[in-house]
């Protein structure tokens, strides 16, 4: 049938509504994520030894994650002692008391999942994922290791784990491309006797030197319940829990009070250039590192949104104009550590093979003048608003990061439901403010400048002249 041109059937008029409509739609973008934010709902009390507990009820799966933090890391650690605090996350696995030869055994036999532990520079964790009805199995482990661990720890097992940690440093440090870079990284910003000295994994040398009354000083002075807060996520009774939790961790003595580290971080003086020999990398990086900021400062959340604008992604401004447009590098990136005792600002791009390293400091360095000089865009600033917002939703809506998150602000700011504010902190940023931050923190004269090379191995060059050695000749 043949339409009039008077009539609103026409296809461009469709086109047009349908343009129109989808512009709203964007415009109000926005305001749907702000309605759509998560509703972080939880119980918090204390015991009287002071163990702190958080239980959040989510029926919707039958499990429960069990989450313990204490707030001991790498900012603990005395002078000449690097990697104390994950040399001690690993000891915790090695039994206590009433479970042996190690946790795993009685989670897994009720069908846990997920267990593990970690350590960064403020705080150690241990977690696990169980059936609802084997929450009394969890915390009858996590008690036991809290209450006994020091009944069955001995040099034996104690010899183990120093060579279980002074493997994953070798594994994850010394053979993972860029990784020694990001150790020298620690060692520049906060040289000994700072804590932060070595990072987190620590040196083999004073990992090896670890004594059994080193280790028991250690769990004695940060081990106790009233440095630790203990988050429950999923399909649990309150008040069973609340009574399991009370039968296991109630009896546990409260520890001696704890005086947190209060360091200054040290500046840096002047620009600070070194190349690292990397056996591992196969592509040369330059780095650019900067003094940056505490967790939860003020103007953390600024530093946050520019570390995704210039390197979050292929979206970012450094992967554009290095990648795609002068395609002198194959990848880049920009991070913001943020910890109790300082923090640090870096960007990096790996050289593309063809191209020198030369060629990548002025790219660089352009991009760092420009979003000095001008800032971000309102979109830049959106766009990275809503990535920070996005990671907070899903980790809302999974158990496991659930737990972390409430245990995480709790360590932090004694608040486990601070997530309402955090999102206000994000959304309140500016294009000004990121400007403001990139102009006060990124210093051109207060930098290190860190060059990662592949280390020559000039017996492989020898070898490509000379017949093959047999396996039993290259060890």
């Amino acid at each position: 049938m043949e339409r009039t041109r008077s009539g609103s059937s026409s296809p461009f008029v469709f086109v047009f509504v349908f343009v129109r409509r989808l512009a709203l739609l964007l415009a109000l973008a926005p305001l749907a994520v702000r309605a759509a934010d998560p509703e972080l709902k939880f119980e918090k009390y204390q015991l009287p030894n002071g163990l702190t507990v958080i239980l959040s009820e989510d029926h919707r799966l039958p499990q429960v994650v069990v989450n313990a933090w204490y707030h001991v890391g790498a900012a603990n650690q005395a002078a000449g002692k690097s990697g104390f605090a994950h040399l001690f996350e690993h000891m915790m696995f090695s039994g206590s008391k009433h479970v042996q030869p190690s946790p795993f055994a009685p989670l897994e036999q009720v069908g846990a999942t997920g267990i593990n532990g970690s350590t960064n520079f403020d705080r150690t964790n241990y977690f696990e994922t169980v059936p609802s009805a084997e929450l009394a199995t969890a915390l009858w482990v996590e008690s036991d290791r809290m209450a006994f661990l020091l009944d069955t720890l001995d040099e034996k097992k104690l010899k183990i784990q120093r060579d279980v940690v002074s493997n994953e440093r070798r594994q994850r440090y010394e053979n993972v491309a860029g990784a020694m870079t990001y150790l020298r990284t620690c060692d520049l910003l906060f040289p000994t006797p700072h804590p932060f000295y070595q990072c987190v994994i620590g040196s083999v040398p004073e990992i090896q030197a670890a004594t059994p009354d080193d280790l028991k000083a250690f769990f004695r002075a940060y081990y106790g319940p009233q440095n630790t807060s203990l988050s429950l996520v999923g399909d649990f009774d309150p008040a069973v829990a609340r009574a399991l939790i009370e039968k296991y961790f109630g009896p546990i003595p409260r520890g001696p009070s704890i005086a947190r580290p209060s360091l200054p971080q040290p500046p840096i003086v002047g620009v600070v250039k070194e190349t690292v020999e990397d056996k591992v990398a196969e592509l040369a990086t330059v780095q650019l590192t900067f003094t940056g900021v505490k967790s939860y400062a003020d103007d953390e959340p600024a530093g946050h949104l520019l570390a995704t604008i210039l390197g979050g992604g292929r979206t970012s401004r450094l992967y554009k104009a290095l990648v795609f447009d002068k395609q002198a590098a194959s990848e880049t990136s920009a991070n913001l550590t943020a910890t109790s005792l300082g923090g640090w600002f870096s960007v990096d791009a790996q050289v593309k093979a063809g191209h020198a390293v030369s060629e990548l400091l002025p790219l660089l360095q352009a991009e760092l003048d420009a979003i000095k000089k001008d800032g971000p865009t309102a979109a830049e600033v959106e766009r990275a608003q809503r990535k920070f917002i996005a990671g907070r939703v899903r980790a809302v809506e999974r158990l496991g990061t659930r737990a972390d998150l409430l245990n995480s602000y709790e360590t932090y700011l004694g608040d486990p439901g601070f997530l309402p504010r955090d999102l206000a902190r994000y959304r309140a940023v500016t294009p000004e403010a990121v400007r403001a931050f990139a102009a006060k923190y990124l210093v051109d004269d207060k930098r290190l400048e860190l060059t990662t090379v592949p280390a020559v191995n000039q017996a492989a060059k020898q070898d490509e002249r000379q017949p093959a050695k047999s396996p039993a000749g290259n060890q």
